[in-house]
């Protein structure tokens, strides 16, 4: 028996409670057999059960997107094309970066990880999410018009990036957990967590959080949840949820979804704006 399902069984004979609902995880580790019972399991969930459900919409989307937009279908795909630019690729890019700069050597200072493997799947994936913000700036640039190349190219690199990136979440989320179960505690964890939102600041709070809290209201356990809010400063958590969070819900989403819906949005404006 690994390690991993070993400290499955013993969490759920000790009476643990599951810290997810597992039917709502879109993991690949994380299921019914194997659900998330401790913090090393819920580490690296909270981000990249928001990263799947935006990439899922994303690809949605990208499949909606007329291949030669009439005139009233243009704020279609300009909409689109900003929330890449401005939101997923803004969250995706520093996200790896904090992995990259903070986490990663941080577990390294105690364990041996598949560094190469990391940092070449990030590598790789960055190269493809860049060449995806170049096309949805030129469709921001020209306001839609004229841009048959630049769609063409979403349509068919999106797809590919989307199972890239399930592969390397699900790498990350078969070995990281056994790591910081065998090497750290959940204190240290958290401190390192605590580093990286520092570093990402209220821009990716605003950016990122947002998706996260939208995603773990679906899946996490009532209590993680809570603890979650509870542990964050009030002047934060005010913040997130009367301005990060609604903004997230009524501008920014409906900018992700634009080429599925038949009407433009009521409100395009983002508190970025200001």
């Amino acid at each position: 028996m690994s390690d991993r399902a070993a400290t499955t069984s013993a969490s759920i004979e000790g009476g643990k409670k599951c810290l997810a609902i597992v039917d709502k995880l879109s993991s690949e580790v994380f299921n019914s057999d194997f659900p998330p019972v401790d913090w090393a399991d819920m580490s690296l969930l909270g981000p990249h059960e928001a990263i799947r459900r935006q990439m899922t919409m994303m690809t949605r989307s990208v499949r909606a997107i007329p291949d030669d937009p009439a005139e009233d279908e243009l704020w279609k795909v300009t909409l689109f094309a900003r929330w890449y630019t401005e939101y997923f690729f803004v969250s995706v890019e520093e996200h790896h970066d904090a992995e990259e700069k903070i986490y990663f050597p941080w577990i390294k200072s105690k364990s041996e990880y598949p560094e190469g493997e990391f940092h070449a799947s990030h590598e790789s994936l960055s190269s493809e999410m860049k060449g995806m913000r170049v096309a949805c700036e030129t469709i921001r640039m020209r306001q839609g018009r004229g841009c048959e190349d630049e769609i063409a190219l979403l349509k068919d690199v999106v797809p590919a990036f989307e199972r890239n990136m399930l592969a390397h979440l699900r790498e990350e989320e078969e070995t990281i957990p056994e790591l910081l179960r065998k090497n750290f505690t959940r204190e240290e964890e958290g401190e390192v967590v605590g580093r990286i939102a520092q570093a990402g600041g209220l821009t990716l709070t605003e950016r990122f959080f947002p998706a996260i809290l939208l995603a773990m209201r679906e899946w996490a356990a009532s209590d993680f949840y809570d603890e979650l809010l509870a542990s964050m400063p009030p002047p934060v958590r005010e913040l997130v949820f009367e301005q990060y969070l609604p903004n997230f819900e009524n501008v920014v989403v409906p900018m992700r979804d634009a080429p599925t819906l038949e009407e433009k949005p009521a409100s395009t404006v983002s508190i970025m704006d200001g």
